[in-house]
Order: structure tokens, then C-alpha cells, then sequence
């Protein structure tokens, strides 16, 4: 974390946009056209392709978990390509192949054809598309990159809200096979000439310096902050990266646990399903506000403090979440759990930077992602498991308050690096 500072002699440009901005733009469009195969735009399918076939939800849901887990294995060589060569390239082809792997819905007739196709999207997701904006935000901002990721990652939110809503017009219009053509199209128009025309590796490749401080401006006396700079070999040599890795992971299985077993939860509570879409629809909208709002925050308090705090502040909202039985808790938990739980997965993007430097952080992603994604399909499973068992989520949720109180405390006992230049 580098605290925001007010130095006269420090010169940035005030008298035109700096290109990082460019780059977060590019970043929210890439953040928007993931979501074309997340959890909300694929269950608008769930039910005519399924019916349609006479396949189970299970059997559907299958296609999501491993693609999710291969692609946590393609991150590893997505990585170091992001640290030297940029990410115009894989990004453009990324999205070109993303595109097609969504539009071929449209000719499936088998389970193989459909596997295909759904593998195929949520492996370009999780090995490339989720690793992008954290890696090249990271290398275009220092002091200013806790709100860049902030506004980067928002996209998702919205791709959230958007890609259901125009997946469930277009089937009613034309179809499910249709539909997935038309989100396909707009993945493609999202995204591929915004990468062409904007995206570079990094500020210096342009004669720049990040957060758009002139070269000129540097005088030795903190107008250019010092920031840590550690490689993979000498990340995995320090206690914080593992401290960080517990803690982001144990945040990944709770998002795979809670958010996949939200919406059945409150039913069975005795919520209407009408009142729990709207209880969703709130909880969605305040964590689009917490990830924007804590953007500010990370860049005036250490990272692992904020963090902590918000591992408590959604350690509290599973706590209103078991007493939930009318709206009046189910609308508390939306407000509270969702402040802080859309904070947390911007967070995560941000604390590797803040931890190692940018220089590899490509690298350090693409080693960390695998595990972090494994952990993550354990989530949805270890719910629906204990439910089955117990005949309730009760102890689901103990289990995943225990795991953010056990993240909070991984975060804490992750102490801030010395300063490391590059060899």
C-alpha cells in the first residue's frame, strides 16, 4: 500500500487524461464480457436446455466445475506471458475464442457438444479473463491503484446485472440457441476493438511512469514512491504469501459456497421467491458500491487491515443470514454482507500488488490461481453437502463464518515486505 501524497514538486497530467485511464476502461469491458458464462447468465438456460434434453442439473452445473478447475492450470502459463509480452494479444484471442465457445450453444444437440462449449468458456474465464485486470491495472498504477482496480473489476457487477437481462429477452424472443449468439456478439463488441486500440504492458513501454507522474517529475524525494518488487521464486520464500493465499482462498470458497446456495437458503427460510430475487438484486447493488467505495479506502489504510475489517464485516452478515426468517434480516444482510463482500474479490486483485510489485505479477497469479480455484469449487459442495447431511444449512454457515474468521486472521499475520529492486 502506498499512501497518497501531496508533494509540490510532483507533476502529474492534470492537462490531459493519463493513458492508465484507457487501460481501466478497457479493463471494465473485459470485466463486463466475462460474465457472459458466469452462474446468473448461464441459469437462464439452466432450465430450456435441460427440460429440452432431459439432462439433470447436476449433470449441467458438471460443465461449470470443470472448466473453472482446468482453466486454474492455463493460468499458470497465462502468467509470465502477461509479465513479458502484455496482454493485447491474449486478451484479443481470448475473447475471439471466449465468443465462439458462447455462440456455439447454438448447435448443441449432445452433452459432449455441450461440455464443449461450456468447458471451453469457463476455462478461457478462469485461466486468462479473471488474471487479466489484476495483472495490467497493477503495472499502470501505484498510488493510484486501489480506485483503478476499483473502477476495472466493476464491470463485473454490471455484466452481472446485464447479461441475464438481455440473455432472458433474447430467449423469449428468438430462443435459447439465438440467445447465446447475441450474448456472443456482444462479448465480441465489448471487447476486441477496445484491446486493439488501447491496451499496453506497461507505463514504461510508452515513456511513461505509473499513475502518470512525468519522468521529469522524479527528484529523489518521495515525488515517485519506492515500491516492493519481489519475483515468484522470492514471493514463495516469504511467510506474508502464504498468509495472503489462505486468506484469498478461503475468501474464493466462501463466494463459490454462499453465492451458489444463497438463493435456496432464503427460500427454504420461508422467503418468497419473488422477495429473495429482491433481496439479491439489493445485495448485488451494494457490493457494486463497496468495491468502488473501498477502491478510495486501500489507498489511505494498509491493505491487510482493510481486509481484515471486511472479513469481519461479512463474518456479521453470515451471522444476520442464520437468523434470517422475514425480510427485515434478509434486507440487513444484503446491506451489511454485501458492502463488505464486494469489496473482498477487488481486494484479492489488488493484494499481490500491493504485497510483491508489479513487475511479476503474472507470474505470481498464475501460480496462485490454480490452488485458489480448486478451493473455490469446494465451496458450492461442501454446502449442498452439509445439507444433505444435517437436512439444513446451519452448520454451512458456521462453517463459512469459521472460514472468513480464519481469513481475517491470515491477513493480520501478513506483515508488509521490504523493499526489494530488481536484480
Amino acid at each position: 500500500m502506498i499512501p497518497e501524497q501531496n508533494n509540490s514538486n510532483s507533476k502529474f497530467r492534470f492537462n490531459k487524461i493519463f493513458f492508465g485511464w484507457f487501460i481501466v476502461a478497457t479493463m471494465i469491458a473485459v470485466t463486463f464480457a466475462q460474465t457472459a458464462l458466469y452462474n446468473p447468465a448461464l441459469s437462464v438456460f439452466l432450465k430450456p436446455i435441460t427440460e429440452e434434453f432431459g439432462w439433470s442439473r447436476s449433470v449441467f452445473a458438471g460443465a461449470i466445475t470443470v472448466g473453472t478447475i482446468l482453466g486454474g492450470f492455463l493460468a499458470l502459463v497465462i502468467g509470465p506471458i502477461l509479465d513479458k509480452k502484455g496482454s493485447k494479444v491474449v486478451l484479443f484471442f481470448g475473447f475471439t475464442f471466449f465468443g465462439l465457445a458462447v455462440g456455439s450453444i447454438f448447435f448443441v444437440n449432445h452433452l459432449w457438444q455441450f461440455y464443449m462449449s461450456v468447458v471451453t468458456g469457463r476455462f478461457i474465464i478462469a485461466g486468462l479473463l479473471q488474471i487479466a485486470p489484476g495483472v495490467v491495472v497493477s503495472k499502470w498504477f501505484i498510488r493510484r491503484r486501489g480506485r483503478a482496480m476499483a473502477f476495472a473489476v466493476v464491470g463485473t457487477r454490471f455484466g452481472q446485472m446485464a447479461m441475464p437481462l438481455i440473455a432472458q429477452i433474447s430467449l423469449s424472443i428468438v430462443g435459447w440457441r439465438s440467445a447465446s449468439v447475441v450474448l456472443a456478439l456482444v462479448v465480441w463488441l465489448a471487447t476486441l476493438i477496445p484491446i486493439l486500440m488501447f491496451l499496453k504492458r506497461q507505463p514504461e513501454d510508452m515513456g511513461l511512469l505509473p499513475d502518470g507522474v512525468e519522468p521529469d517529475g522524479i527528484t529523489g524525494d518521495g515525488d515517485q514512491p519506492m515500491e516492493v518488487t519481489y519475483s515468484l521464486k522470492e514471493a514463495i520464500k516469504t511467510p506474508a504469501f502464504y498468509f495472503i493465499l489462505i486468506a484469498t482462498s478461503g475468501l474464493m470458497f466462501n463466494i463459490g459456497g454462499i453465492n451458489f446456495n444463497l438463493f435456496p437458503y432464503l427460500t427454504d427460510r420461508g422467503i418468497p421467491e419473488e422477495s429473495a430475487i429482491s433481496v439479491l438484486t439489493l445485495w448485488a447493488g451494494v457490493s457494486a458500491l463497496g468495491a468502488v467505495g473501498v477502491g478510495f479506502i486501500v489507498e489511505k489504510f494498509h491493505i491487510r487491515t482493510v481486509m481484515a475489517i471486511g472479513f469481519a464485516i461479512v463474518t456479521l452478515g453470515v451471522g444476520i443470514l442464520m437468523l434470517t426468517d422475514n425480510l427485515f434480516y434478509a434486507y440487513s444482510f444484503a446491506i451489511v454482507h454485501g458492502l463488505a463482500f464486494g469489496a473482498l474479490p477487488m481486494l484479492i486483485q489488488l493484494v499481490w500488488a500491493e504485497y510483491f510489485g508489479r513487475a511479476h505479477q503474472g507470474s505470481i497469479r498464475g501460480f496462485v490461481t490454480p490452488i485458489q480455484l480448486v478451493i473455490q469449487a469446494g465451496g458450492p459442495l461442501a454446502g449442498t453437502f452439509m445439507y444433505d447431511i444435517m437436512g439444513d444449512y446451519y452448520y454451512a454457515l458456521i462453517l463459512f463464518a469459521s472460514v472468513y474468521i480464519v481469513s481475517a486472521l491470515a491477513i493480520l499475520m501478513a506483515k508488509p515486505l521490504v523493499i526489494l529492486q530488481p536484480k
